[in-house]
């Protein structure tokens, strides 16, 4: 196609565009103030201009974070967890917390927070407060007086937790930035660019067309095809999981994305209110009530309300208050594989207990997120279990090492943390050369006994899982998980990235 023909494919909206950036790039809200053009028509006129090469399009992303509500009240009254640690101050026990002047949720999410901390730690019974981190909660409050102020915060653990709890709102506006390119400059200097021609057909128009110049429409373009297709690369790292995992003796488990909480949360002893079942995290569906195996149910409900005795004539008391059997059977998009492997406990090992068994899933989960960088509402979930005589905490390291290792990643580090369901529990974190630190990849651990004694098991299983787009996302060097799927996704990432990345040892 000529330069000529070119000018003659633009309309008034995309003319004015492209002289708009001649001089210099330009974002579509700056061109649309310049000359009352609605940005809609001008993000469409960039797009036809993009697809005859005579403009580039690059996209800024900017985050704001703001106050909610309940951010706002927290910062004239008190964080939860500044109120819960001047009660223990003066010395509290586990049954006082009752009386704290916090709503369930708040108090649940402010307890875990300061106990996965350090900050407090309960023992006996009585609830110990550790005054050389008391300095986190204070960091934390003025985290929150920073964004009162319209301060830029940094990406902190703290920041992450006041997003989660809907303290503070995080929203994302993008850009886009237009600049020319040297096919560009040669259209708006070609004679015919000037020209008036018609684009929109009107009664005025059709009645006086005569003297009248059109706008053409090229019928025999076509779109530039790529010489051959390739697999997804998410898929392709699906396979090389799935594979690492059998070549391990693992099986692969089935499962729906559809769940009953039960499921999801009573059978890994998630206490009723725990915040991850707020609706502000949890995806519920609107659906008849599922049907729950009624002696399995029985079972998780006496251990959760007064727990059993286990072989060493310990007694475990399990939450020691009433469960609530309409809180199982609701039903919601799955947040976790975990569910899954529960399911085949039930199915499988409790009636296989003499055999040695080895699962893993690798399926999507859910959950109410708000899409970002490092978030997506539904994303991945590797997991992986091993039931054997004796197992301990050394046999779940060497399968943790062993499985990392395999798939190119070397560097592995664990931590203490805190799950419901498992004891001891231990967080996953890899070193990545490319981004100079230590990053979260994945949780591990013991499963309870509260949470096996429902389906008889009396021997130790193991277990570990993994975010899948966040380690996919350090394969390949990549930021932002947007651009590997949806409607964000970069089809030039997609088609230029290198499978052997797959492959390349990390650290």
């Amino acid at each position: 196609m000529t330069v000529d023909s070119t000018a003659d494919l633009l309309n008034k909206t995309e003319k004015s565009l492209l002289l708009s950036v001649s001089e210099s790039p330009k974002y579509i809200s700056e061109v649309s103030s310049a000359t009352g053009v609605d940005k809609t028509a001008l993000s469409n006129a960039a797009r036809k201009l993009l697809g005859l090469d005579l403009v580039r399009i690059s996209n800024e992303i900017t985050i704001s974070y703001q106050l909610s509500p309940l951010g706002k009240k927290y910062v004239k009254q008190n964080l939860p967890e500044i109120t819960l640690i001047n009660m223990v101050k003066n010395s509290a026990k586990m049954g006082d917390l009752k009386n704290a002047p916090l709503e369930k949720q708040e108090l649940s999410a402010a307890f875990g927070y300061l106990k996965k901390s350090g900050v407090i730690d309960v023992i006996n019974g009585e609830i110990i407060l550790n005054m050389d981190k008391i300095g986190k909660i204070n960091s934390k409050n003025d985290l929150l007086k920073s964004i009162s102020n319209k301060e830029v915060p940094s990406d902190t653990e703290d920041l992450n937790d006041f997003i989660k709890r809907k303290i503070i709102e995080k929203s994302e506006s993008i850009a886009e930035r237009i600049e020319i390119t040297a096919e560009g400059v040669k259209v708006i200097k070609s004679p015919n660019f000037g020209r008036n021609l018609v684009d929109k057909l009107t009664p005025e128009t059709i009645k006086s067309w005569k003297g009248l110049e059109f706008r053409e429409y090229d019928l025999s373009a076509r779109p530039p095809i790529p010489l051959s297709g390739k697999r997804n690369i998410a898929k392709q790292f699906i396979s090389n999981v799935k594979d690492t995992l059998v070549a391990m003796g693992f099986k692969e488990m089935q499962s729906n994305y559809a769940e009953s909480s039960f499921w999801n949360f009573d059978v890994m002893m998630f206490k009723q209110e725990h915040p991850d079942r707020d609706i502000q995290d949890t995806v519920y569906i609107n659906a008849p009530e599922p049907v729950v195996q009624k002696n399995i149910l029985e079972r998780v409900k006496q251990v959760y309300e007064s727990g059993f005795k286990t072989a060493r004539n310990n007694k475990s008391i399990g939450y020691a208050r009433k469960f609530d059997d309409k809180k199982s059977r609701v039903l919601i998009m799955r947040g976790h594989t975990t569910a899954t492997t529960f399911r085949y406990i039930n199915e499988f090992i409790s009636k296989n207990k003499d055999s040695p068994a080895k699962y893993f899933s690798l399926s999507k989960v859910f959950r109410n997120e708000t899409m970002d960088q490092t978030h997506l509402p539904e994303f991945y979930q590797v997991e992986g279990i091993v039931y054997d005589d004796n197992l301990n905490v050394s046999h779940l390291i060497g399968y943790i090492k062993e499985f990392y290792g395999r798939i190119g990643m070397d560097q592995i580090r664990l931590k203490p943390t805190y799950n419901p369901y498992t004891e001891p529990s231990l967080e996953i974190q890899a070193f990545s050369s490319k981004l100079n630190k230590w990053i979260e990849v994945g949780n591990s651990g013991v499963f309870r006994p509260e949470t096996l004694e429902p389906f008889g098991i009396k021997k130790n299983i193991v277990a570990w899982g993994f975010g899948f787009d966040r380690i996919l996302l350090l394969k390949l060097g990549l930021a932002d998980v947007r651009l590997l799927y949806g409607g964000f996704a970069d089809l030039d990432v997609l088609r230029n990235v290198e499978a052997r990345k797959l492959f390349d040892r990390m650290g």
